[in-house]
């Protein structure tokens, strides 16, 4: 009756870590091809834009329409700057990354889990359920350190532009 019992809630444990991890990858899946598409569509923006500036500063036109070249090749360059800044700002490469390895550390857990169900013996999962918060543990960590890193990065430039106000005040 014990080893019923015992078993019944093994099976169960089992089954919630299995539902835990399933829905996380079901979270993760997506948010993994849209970070992947916005950052292919930002890089395609910026090679695209950079090479229509080269163009068009390149390109020899007649002398009515230089001033025109000139705006176009400016609008363009700005056009870039600001795709490239907000590439800077929300690193989508790096979002992608970071959830692609969680993805796969989960992935590789949900077969962990798997095969020990498929035994047919008691499922003791303890230590899954550790190395799930471990992997979660191990995603939010990185998460801070990219936006610490953001902040330290926008703190800094703040830091610098105050030092060069106050240089400025001294001359």
């Amino acid at each position: 009756m014990i080893k019923e019992i015992h078993s019944v809630t093994t099976q169960s444990e089992a089954s919630y870590l299995q539902q835990e991890i399933s829905k996380s990858i079901q979270t993760l899946k997506k948010k993994v091809s849209l970070h992947k598409r916005k950052t292919s569509v930002i890089n395609a923006f910026s090679i695209s834009l950079g090479a229509l500036v080269t163009l068009t500063l390149g390109m020899d036109v007649a002398e009515e329409y230089v001033q025109s070249q000139k705006n176009l090749a400016l609008s363009l360059g700005a056009l870039l700057t600001i795709v490239n800044g907000w590439n800077a700002l929300f690193d989508y490469k790096k979002l992608w990354i970071r959830q692609k390895s969680t993805l796969l550390d989960l992935y590789q857990m949900q077969n962990e889990l798997g095969y020990r169900k498929s035994k047919k013996e008691d499922c003791i999962v303890d230590d899954l359920f550790e190395q799930y918060q471990r992997i979660w543990e191990k995603d939010s960590n990185e998460w801070r350190s990219i936006i610490q890193t953001s902040s330290k990065s926008s703190h800094n430039k703040d830091k610098n532009k105050s030092n060069k106000k106050k240089a400025g005040d001294l001359d």
